[in-house]
């Protein structure tokens, strides 16, 4: 049976959780599911009482080309070893997504370890990260070690204005408050990280045989500056991991050199959960056009929309673009253009030549690990 759970199956939840992701120390997952688990947001698939698979959809705040989403996001997707490969979780997102779809969700997003599985729900890549390892010779940083504050678990306020400003720059990004950023703060701590306050900015960051950078936000270009040269400060001769958007200008602070990495890696996936609300929400950025989408999970959403004005609406007439949900997301948020899209999928046609484009592109920021 696959349905929402109860308090009473807590216990099981964190068993399989446990059993499932041995990585996870105990400190952290004692932080999640104090902090961060709400039974009621869990489906579960039970055969006799027993729970044998979940999936935890985690409600998240996002803005997104200035509209607020309630996104959920989808994490801890388990299946109990003795149960795995009978179908039971193929079932269960099938039944998430339909359920999402009815609830009135827009957009879904989850951070996947393995995207192959989610591929085929429909879910696509829409930011990548850059992914940098490097040591501090070579780095050419003419300032002084900045002041900066270790913060412990309640002076979380000192992030919320150097948080607020730098999403400013992103057309997709968590609409964080005071608890979500003193959850940032327990949540580092619970695996013996810090969270700093320097001039400008902010820093997470864990320091073990690496320096591991989870998160840094910063107002100005001399915030990273000072995010930076207090991290090789630290670090010392140790290496240093830091995961930044594509577009960061940490590009330009740390030398291309032998013994330096920077490397791409696709990051965050988004599933379009109502297509007749993303277009509606997309209309005047789309211009009038007639698109029709395919959806192998959400029988409601196939159709064809014609797009006029704000206006959207069923239509039978020809379309412009035939595209698949998953293309549709990762167009819409400009990770790909159309006619590359149309190059590699045979789910994706274009019927005529000039196709109307979003104005702007999509610039993703979304550093959660959870």
């Amino acid at each position: 049976m696959i349905k929402y759970l109860d308090p009473s199956y807590k216990d099981e939840i964190r068993q399989l959780y446990e059993n499932s992701f041995p990585e996870d120390s105990q400190s952290f997952v004692d932080h999640y599911f104090d902090n961060y688990l709400d039974v009621d947001n869990v489906i579960g698939q039970t055969i006799d009482g027993e729970l044998v698979s979940m999936v935890h959809q985690n409600p998240y705040q996002m803005k997104w080309q200035d509209k607020l989403y309630e996104m959920p996001y989808i994490v801890a997707v388990a299946t109990h070893s003795a149960h795995k490969r009978k179908g039971y979780m193929r079932e269960m997102l099938k039944w998430m997504l339909n359920d999402q779809y009815k609830s009135g969700i827009t957009l879904s997003l989850l951070m996947p370890i393995d995207s192959t599985y989610y591929d085929q729900f429909g879910y696509g890549f829409v930011q990548d990260m850059l992914s940098y390892k490097f040591k501090a010779d070579g780095l050419e940083l003419k300032v002084q070690s900045p002041p900066y504050k270790i913060l412990g678990p309640d002076d979380n306020i000192e992030l919320l204005n150097d948080y607020n400003r730098y999403k400013t720059q992103f057309n997709l990004s968590e609409n964080r408050g005071m608890r979500a950023l003193a959850n940032l703060v327990k949540e580092v701590q619970a695996e013996d990280g810090c969270v700093v306050v320097l001039p400008d900015a902010y820093v997470a960051y864990y320091n073990n045989d690496e320096v591991f950078v989870r998160e840094c936000a910063y107002s100005s270009y001399e915030g990273l500056v000072n995010c930076l040269k207090y991290i090789v400060d630290i670090a010392g001769d140790k290496f240093v991991e830091w995961m930044a958007p594509v577009d960061s200008p940490l590009k330009h602070l740390i030398p291309h050199r032998k013994g330096n990495s920077r490397t791409l890696k696709p990051f965050m996936m988004v599933r379009v959960i109502n297509v007749q609300q993303i277009l509606e929400d997309m209309a005047l950025m789309l211009g009038d056009s007639i698109i029709k989408v395919t959806d192998q999970q959400i029988f409601d959403n196939n159709g064809t929309y014609a797009i006029r004005g704000s206006d959207v609406s069923r239509t039978d007439e020809k379309p412009d673009i035939t595209i698949d949900v998953e293309s549709l997301a990762q167009w819409l948020f400009a990770y790909e253009s159309l006619e590359n899209l149309a190059e590699i999928r045979e789910s994706v046609t274009l019927h005529r030549e000039v196709i109307y484009y979003p104005e702007l592109p999509i610039k993703n920021f979304f550093n959660q690990y959870v």
